[in-house]
This record gives C-alpha cells, sequence and structure tokens, in this order.
C-alpha cells in the first residue's frame, strides 16, 4: 500500500497532485507499507525406555502438527503408554479450541491407524 503526504506540511495528497493544495509545495513523501506474516510452530516429543525392552515403554507428542488434507494447523497431544496398555490422543482447532478428535483406547485395540496402516500392494503386470 503507498500513500502520498507533503514533505513540508503533512496534507495527504492524491497521484493527481502535482503541488500542494494546502502549502503550495512540490516536495512529496512517499509511505509504502510492507506486511509479512511469519507462523511458527513447535512440538515436542519424549521417550522412556527400559534395558531389556525393544521399544519405548512410554512415548509422547504435544504441539502443531499439520492437518495433510485441509492444510490446517491443529494442536495434537498423543501419549502412548505400553506398560499399561494405554493410549491417548486430542486433537484440538488451535483458534477456536475446539476438540475435533479425541481418542482413549487400550493400545492393543490401537491397530490400523498411522505407519500401521494397511499398504496396498500396487498390482504387478508380469503376474
Amino acid at each position: 500500500m503507498e500513500e502520498i503526504y507533503c514533505k513540508d506540511c503533512g496534507q495527504k495528497l492524491t497521484i493527481e497532485d502535482k503541488i500542494c493544495p494546502n502549502c503550495g509545495s512540490k516536495n512529496k513523501a512517499y509511505k509504502i507499507k510492507v506486511e509479512e506474516k511469519i507462523e511458527l510452530h513447535d512440538q515436542i516429543k519424549g521417550k522412556v525406555k527400559r534395558q531389556g525392552f525393544r521399544r519405548p515403554i512410554k512415548e509422547f507428542k504435544m504441539g502443531d502438527d499439520l492437518h495433510r488434507k485441509s492444510g490446517k494447523w491443529y494442536h495434537r497431544e498423543m501419549y502412548i503408554d505400553r506398560e499399561n496398555n494405554q493410549y491417548k490422543e486430542i486433537v484440538k482447532d488451535k483458534t477456536t479450541g475446539k476438540i475435533i478428535h479425541e481418542r482413549e483406547e487400550p493400545l492393543s485395540k490401537h491397530k490400523g491407524h498411522g505407519s500401521a496402516k494397511r499398504k496396498r500392494r500396487p498390482k504387478n503386470e508380469n503376474q
């Protein structure tokens, strides 16, 4: 956005004004407004490991998460407790605070989600 002012008296001018209608000056000052939007998104993750166990016994993730389909940022909290067989996930809209998705269930029942989804194998033409 660009605005033009008289450099001597500060009167706002139009593009057509050759001289200031207020003081007669030909000196002009231009104000140009440039805006940028910067968004910061953070997430914290943690794991508790125990010797003798292949996988962490507890995991958590908290923070901003991008929803791929909508392109919108949500706040997501996810807890996995393998020791007590628990899974909990809460997804909230960052602007309204409304809960979009909430799930709490035994970890053993939490199958077929995320990276555990069953993948389709492409058809091979040589079969």
